[in-house]
């Protein structure tokens, strides 16, 4: 993605932005309608706006402040232009705004900036033979790329039942999974099925299944699992939803 052959920072910003604003145009999901790169050269800065489809009131928004700017950040490291025009003291702005453009969250992205990415941090989670888990070496496709990203800006903790999500990976049926620490006035109601069929009318109401399904479609995800633990990492029960949740 992005890539080329120039040596000129000037010629490469520009072949980064033109490739970027092109592959937008086929990047829109349920989340994101619209996303566009600017260069300043004289600055030499490249400005990625992301405009999502949400309000400002909506619980996503959290989200995308405590994790989407890190997870670009991330992306644009792991690419080889990015990571060389960063490299040749060029500088990235990350804005991410609602549907009304109102914004949400912004970072910058700059030499020092990747670098301290570039610190590999200890994994303080146990490994589950049953799980393909994210690897430190380089990944190997770009379905591994958003996984090391999305990792590299968790925990998440939503503000709304105060569970917090701390990893995420692929099983070997090849679902999406999500692992969830939980507070302690959750994990009584999770270890029963009552509590997993209620989170699951939650999940589904809030429409937040039909959007990660639809985000992962092109890498043929169909299936989104939760795995929930106690705060003592103990595993209290599981949720899997399938596209055949939706109908």
């Amino acid at each position: 993605m992005f890539s080329t052959g120039c040596k000129n920072p000037i010629n490469d910003m520009a072949v980064f932005v033109n490739a970027y604003n092109e592959q937008a145009r086929y990047a829109r999901t349920p989340s994101v309608s619209w996303t566009s790169a600017v260069a300043d050269y004289k600055r030499k800065t490249i400005k990625i706006k992301v405009i999502t489809t949400y309000a400002i009131s909506d619980p996503e928004t959290d989200f995308i402040k405590q994790a989407m700017p890190n997870m670009m950040m991330e992306l644009l490291k792991q690419q080889s232009t990015s990571n060389k025009l960063i490299n040749d003291g060029v500088t990235f702005e990350i804005t991410y705004y609602t549907a009304k453009q109102s914004e949400i969250s912004s970072a910058t992205l700059d030499k020092k900036k990747m670098e301290e990415l570039s610190k590999v941090a200890p994994d303080t989670h146990k490994s589950d033979a049953g799980f393909l888990n994210p690897k430190t070496s380089a990944p190997s496709s770009p379905f591994e790329q958003i996984l090391v990203a999305l990792n590299k800006s968790l925990p998440y903790t939503e503000s709304s039942t105060g569970a917090t999500i701390f990893k995420i990976d692929q099983n070997k049926l090849g679902d999406l999974v999500y692992h969830v620490r939980t507070p302690k006035d959750l994990a009584g109601p999770l270890k029963t099925q009552a509590g997993v069929e209620l989170m699951k009318s939650e999940i589904l109401r809030s429409g937040k299944l039909k959007k990660l399904i639809s985000a992962f479609n092109k890498f043929q995800i169909s299936a989104v699992k939760y795995i929930y633990y106690d705060e003592k990492g103990n595993q209290l029960n599981e949720l899997r939803l399938t596209t055949a949740d939706l109908n």
